[in-house]
């Protein structure tokens, strides 16, 4: 398939990319919030080949000041895909930022990508964001360790960690996400084609999210071990979001980026599931009902300090909020939880949750609430780390720029 440039998808990978390389909860945030807002995000009215001409998509733009994916509403299905260059070199990095570039500009418009063997799929675009980030090793393999911004630094292994073979760091990530699983395959079948002259992949991660909120006037959903997810988040768009989530410092092509800390954490079903309910949200330290802290329902004081009539916390001392607060803004991390499956494993299931943090600055935030979990979280025991891989996003582009701008040339 050729467009009105006379360029060809299988020109552009014969040549390894050169062709377009060449052109081109503790802290108290606000009010109660579910899934973030989704600034930008544009609601257009475009037709399918499955729905009626009136049929309303939301295109989230690729273009802005950072990376779509983070601050715009979730969506219902991502899936996280772990790459590896295959020629370590600069070069290789930056056809690869390239292609991407270009593929994302397209595909979040509701266009087809240049050869797009299938375009009508990439018609229904609904909340499609395409996001990049790049890992230490990416860094190192490439000869630009000495260009790794301060605030990205190594996570350590925790104590409470059970890391298998396969779900380590990658040179690269690419986070797709979309309301169609549909245009979600097509849109991932197409990158991991389009840059299998430069990458392979090592892992990928696909999750998921329920359609219905956790209850009613909550906006979070559930996970798979019935929690409301993520009651309390600072709201997109306002200062305590940007301190949160994105750099104010470093490097031109980092300025406006972010840290993911990609976590894949096992639920150990068989053990949860012999709780009792007031069990359960003891060892959360939150109302299974509707995600609400324990002891929110006593006027006058934190649910931190709400005491039972026995006067012993309301929140034991070892439960999970407990331990995970945060005490200032900057140890509060953004978390876009999402839910995987992986079928049965013999006679038990293998589920569990995508645990995505984003931070400004992982040695406030993520490493030191990572390290009270591990030391003190009887949550642990219904749980495990099963993955962990931590990537820098860099800044969003403009028209005509692409990811990591300058990084690699």
């Amino acid at each position: 398939m050729t467009n009105s440039t006379g360029l060809t998808r299988r020109g552009v990978l014969a040549a390894g990319g050169a062709a377009i390389l060449g052109a081109a909860g503790g802290y108290a945030v606000g009010t109660r919030q579910g899934d973030p807002a989704a600034p930008g995000a544009a609601p257009v009215t475009t037709p399918t080949a499955t729905s009626a001409p009136t049929a309303t998509t939301t295109l989230i733009p690729f273009h802005g000041e950072h990376q779509a994916g983070v601050e715009t509403e979730l969506a219902l299905f991502q899936t996280f895909v772990g790459l590896d260059l295959l020629e370590p070199s600069r070069e290789a990095a930056a056809a690869v930022m390239a292609l991407v570039t270009d593929d994302a500009a397209r595909l979040t418009r509701g266009e087809p990508a240049l050869g797009d063997p299938q375009p009508d799929l990439a018609v229904n675009a609904d909340m499609l964001t395409i996001s990049v980030g790049l890992g230490h090793s990416l860094f190192e393999r490439t000869g630009l360790s000495d260009h790794v911004p301060a605030w990205f630094p190594q996570i350590p292994t925790f104590p409470t960690d059970a890391i298998e073979d396969g779900w380590a760091g990658t040179d690269l990530i690419l986070q797709v996400g979309a309301n169609d699983p549909v245009a979600l395959s097509h849109t991932l079948r197409l990158l991991t084609k389009d840059l299998s002259t430069l990458t392979r992949v090592r892992w990928t991660q696909p999750g998921f999210r329920s359609s219905a909120p956790g209850s009613m006037g909550v906006a979070s959903r559930r996970n798979l071990m019935g929690q409301v997810e993520g009651t309390h988040f600072p709201q997109a768009g306002t200062p305590e979001f940007a301190t949160v989530v994105w750099a104010d410092n470093g490097p031109d092509w980092a300025v406006g980026g972010t840290v993911l800390v990609l976590r894949r954490i096992r639920m150990l079903m068989d053990r949860w599931d012999r709780l009792d309910r007031p069990v359960q949200e003891t060892v959360i330290g939150r109302n299974m009902t509707d995600g609400e802290l324990l002891g929110a329902d006593q006027p006058g004081t934190s649910p931190f300090d709400a005491v039972d009539a026995n006067g012993l916390p309301v929140i034991p001392a070892d439960a999970h909020v407990r331990i995970g607060r945060a005490d200032t803004l900057e140890g509060v991390i953004m978390r876009r939880p999402y839910n995987y499956d992986a079928g049965v494993q013999g006679s038990t299931s293998d589920v569990g949750l995508l645990f995505a943090a984003y931070t400004s600055d992982p040695r406030r935030s993520f490493i030191p609430t990572q390290q009270r979990l591990a030391e003190s979280d009887s949550f642990h025991r219904w749980i495990s780390t099963i993955g962990s891989s931590t990537y820098v996003f860099p800044r969003g582009v403009s028209e005509g720029e692409t990811i990591a701008q300058g990084l690699f040339t």
